[in-house]
């Protein structure tokens, strides 16, 4: 017997959401959530095999953000997201998909509609799963076991978090923390992330900062360096990069 897909619905009009958990419950296992920081909360206990997300969730956290720290963080980004919006939102649509959204859905939803996209996205999920666990048996070769691995990439993510917090966290200190080589914690990152540990962890500070601009601190100098930054005109410079404006003008424009 098939495990049940498991849908997490993050819509914070109440009656559409009961609707939607009404059509979904008879073949999915499904969670609802009536914003941003609750659909986090329920994240660290429920994995979903699809997301449902309306972009225009209540301050602080947007579906927009939300959107954007799923598809930072390693352990969210291939769960597949349906935006919800609105019949006016065809520009919300677009920033949404852009930002690494799967498909979309205009309100009012039909439940038909509803059922195939979720249908079509659970088939494609199942082939990625049977890719992915291919590869995790080859990446297996290269460690000594399984468990380790986990272990390792766990350990890393958690010091990450905490770096605006620690200001030693350098490279050459988490390496000693975590009890390995400089050159082999540069060789497992970029295994698994497909990227350095400095880039990784510029990604995850540009991420917070990111967050800090949409939940309304206009002060770039504050967030640089609540975000973990130590000098705000490399922050701006990382920010421009990755954002395509820099944080006060990014600021400024998500406002208006």
């Amino acid at each position: 017997m098939n495990e049940r897909k498991k849908v997490l619905i993050v819509e914070d009009t109440k009656m559409l959401r009961m609707s939607l958990e009404v059509i979904l419950q008879e073949t999915y296992d499904v969670a609802g959530a009536a914003d941003g920081n609750e659909a986090l909360e329920i994240l660290r206990e429920f994995t979903p095999d699809i997301i449902l997300l309306d972009l225009m969730l209540p301050y602080p956290l947007d579906g927009y953000s939300l959107l954007r720290l799923l598809k930072s963080n390693p352990s969210t980004n291939m769960i597949p997201v349906i935006i919800i919006s609105g019949m006016s939102g065809e520009d919300k649509i677009i920033q949404g998909l852009e930002l690494g959204a799967n498909d979309f859905l205009v309100k009012p939803i039909k439940s038909k509609e509803l059922l195939l996209k979720i249908r079509n996205l659970t088939g494609i999920l199942q082939v990625n799963e049977e890719k992915v666990k291919q590869k995790r048996l080859l990446a297996t070769k290269n460690f000594t076991n399984s468990d380790s691995k986990d272990f390792f990439e766990d350990s890393f993510e958690a010091i990450v978090e905490k770096l605006s917090e620690d200001d030693l966290n350098t490279i050459p200190s988490i390496a000693k923390r975590m009890s390995v080589s400089v050159s082999t914690l540069e060789r497992m990152i970029k295994a698994k992330y497909n990227m350095t540990p400095k880039q990784y962890i510029t990604e995850i500070k540009l991420m917070k900062a990111e967050v800090l601009l949409r939940q309304g601190n206009t002060s770039v100098k504050q967030v640089s360096f609540q975000s973990g930054f130590n000098s705000v005109a490399y922050f701006c410079h990382c920010f421009k990069k990755k954002y395509g404006k820099p944080p006060k003008a990014y600021s400024s424009s998500i406002s208006n």
